[in-house]
């Protein structure tokens, strides 16, 4: 049996969201530059990352404008209105509760929790157009954005599939260190350097799996700083609410094998 092999050098980087610089109003985007650099010598040493832990709070809505999922755009006599769900953590009660208590928008709505769809009711006296296709709210409502519907007064419209208020199911962590071997179904190409499932409630801590942890080669010769998103799935950078979270990251400096191709004789034919 082969000995594991051992890296060269190592960096421990413990990472407070509270430390570093951010972009814009959310801390879920940082740049970090580093105390020392990061070098290999390319010809003889590659670099591989992994998260070692983190420590993230559940405290992103799952409704937000943060997260795109929030707006039913409608048409009232050839003038398109806007109904925007206030960033929050909903339950299906309250999310059919505030679309029909309020006097601006002209549909009340109920949930089946049979079927587990949405029922919305045109209490107007006008013919409304919801234009799904403009809409973000779609998807947790469990209606289609493929094309606008027309809703008479008095008329209803059911959901297509049924109501998602789980809207973030993962964590991913991203970075400009990402390799060029870690792809997507979504774009092709991913700066994702960790996944981590979103297995609890919010206002509670969402911890790294230790057995799910990946290593990904690092594609420059050299880390002088790092630019780290946490989106969810759909690449939304996550509101986190101003709450901080920490993460502990490793570089692993290892020497690069270099594999003898063999050649193989073939004996002569007579």
């Amino acid at each position: 049996m082969q000995n594991p092999l051992e890296p060269l050098r190592r960096f421990i980087l413990d990472v407070r969201s509270k430390d570093v610089s951010r972009e814009g109003v959310l801390n879920s985007h940082l740049f970090i530059q580093l105390e020392q650099q990061n070098d290999i010598d390319p010809r003889t040493e590659e670099l591989h990352q992994i998260i070692l832990s983190a420590e993230i709070p559940s405290s992103f809505y799952n409704i937000s404008s943060a997260l795109n999922n929030n707006v039913i755009k409608y048409t009232v006599s050839g003038v398109q209105q806007t109904f925007t769900f206030e960033s929050k953590m909903y339950d299906i009660s309250e999310y059919v509760r505030v679309m029909t208590s309020d006097a601006n928008f002209p549909f009340s709505a109920t949930y089946d929790s049979f079927t587990m769809k949405v029922s919305l009711q045109n209490t107007s006296n006008n013919t409304v157009t919801i234009n799904w296709t403009a809409s973000t709210a779609h998807k947790p409502m469990g209606f289609s954005n493929l094309s606008d519907v027309d809703v008479v007064s008095g008329g209803q419209i059911a959901s297509d599939n049924i109501v998602d208020l789980a809207t973030v199911h993962s964590i991913f962590i991203k970075s400009n260190t990402a390799s060029n071997m870690i792809f997507s179904t979504r774009a092709g190409f991913s700066q994702t350097i960790q996944k981590i499932s979103v297995d609890r409630n919010s206002g509670e801590i969402i911890y790294l799996n230790e057995s799910d942890y990946r290593t990904t080669t690092v594609i420059n010769s050299s880390v002088n700083s790092l630019d780290l998103r946490l989106t969810e799935q759909n690449d939304q950078l996550l509101d986190l609410n101003n709450l901080n979270y920490e993460l502990t990251i490793g570089f692993f400096v290892y020497p690069l094998l270099k594999r003898t191709p063999v050649t193989q004789i073939r004996p002569t034919r007579r």
